[in-house]
């Protein structure tokens, strides 16, 4: 418990909040577990103490005029089987109503907290589940049905404070247009649609060129506005990143599609040198690659603005300079002020 008490203590501090603020960025999204929440049962064996620090960011993201999004990373059972949801293997939210009803009691508790007005209307939307990965109609219908009733939990709440929570939905590896017809006004109001755009997943992708990627992300736009119609739509997870070589980014233990390491995935028939595309030391990258992430950066972000904007993963990085917002900055790669546009 010391060692992720120091983490906590340690790797976020006001002065990265700053810093965010300092570039131009106007909202934070910040993940944290149910079990961070409420109590923990059934032997779970997670360790607690997040919350609190959740409390500290709010409070510091509100004295430095910064908005947040809070996003229940994962939820009782594991929403989607893979590490982000705390339990690896196992995808047991869909079939057990506890599940449901502890992941609603979880959220009743963040809308509860971060309604109330010391927080000064800082937290603007929750999102209520990340990345859920239903695999049948049956078990997208129990989706909709947990996100009507997340939405129901939300709006008692924060009605009666008279505080406005924009209710964020994931898109559920369904594809928006799937969720064009749900939870609409008049019935319900604000509502938005998050999706995660991310090429190094998919095999036919990750094996593009630098500008056939490039120009896979302009191909976006309309798939992204017709949502945005529809509901607000953001992109609320993206990395200028290419490949999937960043440590650890496919599961704890686990390797790359890039370098036909991860035994999970079929081969890639070219595979590529991941110590060329990822690491702590971004001063080994070749400049052909620092400018592809300086064009990915400015042209992703460009697409996602014709929708209601985008989340980039992530600020900071231990060992993965390719995936850091903050060393992009450093390094040249991402502009500051992020607005600006040096490639056209």
């Amino acid at each position: 418990m010391g060692e992720i008490r120091q983490h906590w203590n340690t790797w976020f501090q006001y002065a990265e909040l700053k810093d965010i603020a300092a570039v131009g960025l106007n909202t934070v999204r910040i993940q944290i577990g149910y079990w961070s929440i409420i109590p923990l049962d059934y032997g779970e064996p997670y360790l607690v103490g997040a919350y609190d620090y959740l409390k500290m960011a709010v409070t510091w993201a509100s004295s430095l005029g910064l908005k947040v999004m809070i996003d229940l990373h994962g939820a009782p059972g594991g929403q989607n089987s893979w590490d982000n949801s705390g339990i690896r293997g196992v995808r047991e939210f869909f079939y057990n109503d506890t599940n449901i009803s502890r992941t609603l009691n979880a959220i009743s508790i963040l809308t509860s907290e971060f309604t109330k007005p010391e927080y000064g209307n800082t937290v603007i939307a929750i999102e209520v589940l990340n990345e859920p990965f239903p695999q049948n109609p049956n078990e997208v219908n129990i989706l909709k049905s947990f996100y009507q009733a997340s939405y129901d939990s939300i709006r008692n709440i924060a009605n009666t404070r008279g505080n406005r929570i924009t209710v964020a939905l994931d898109q559920a590896y369904q594809g928006l247009e799937v969720w064009e017809g749900f939870m609409m006004d008049p019935d319900y109001w604000d509502v938005a649609m998050d999706t995660h755009i991310y090429s190094m997943f998919d095999l036919n992708l990750l094996a593009m060129g630098y500008n056939a990627n490039l120009n896979w992300y302009c191909s976006q736009v309309d798939y992204l506005r017709q949502s945005n119609n529809i509901h607000w739509t953001i992109v609320g997870e993206f990395t200028p990143a290419n490949t999937d070589c960043a440590f650890w980014l496919n599961g704890r233990g686990r390797g790359a599609r890039y370098d036909n390491t991860l035994n999970t995935s079929e081969p890639l028939q070219f595979p590529g040198d991941c110590s060329a595309k990822t690491g702590s030391d971004p001063s080994k990258f070749s400049a052909e690659y620092v400018d592809y992430l300086a064009r990915s950066f400015e042209i992703q972000t460009w697409v996602y603005e014709q929708a209601s904007g985008y989340v980039v993963w992530c600020w900071k990085t231990e060992q993965a300079a390719d995936w850091s917002m903050q060393t992009g900055i450093t390094y040249g790669w991402i502009p500051n002020p992020i607005t600006a546009k040096p490639h056209g």
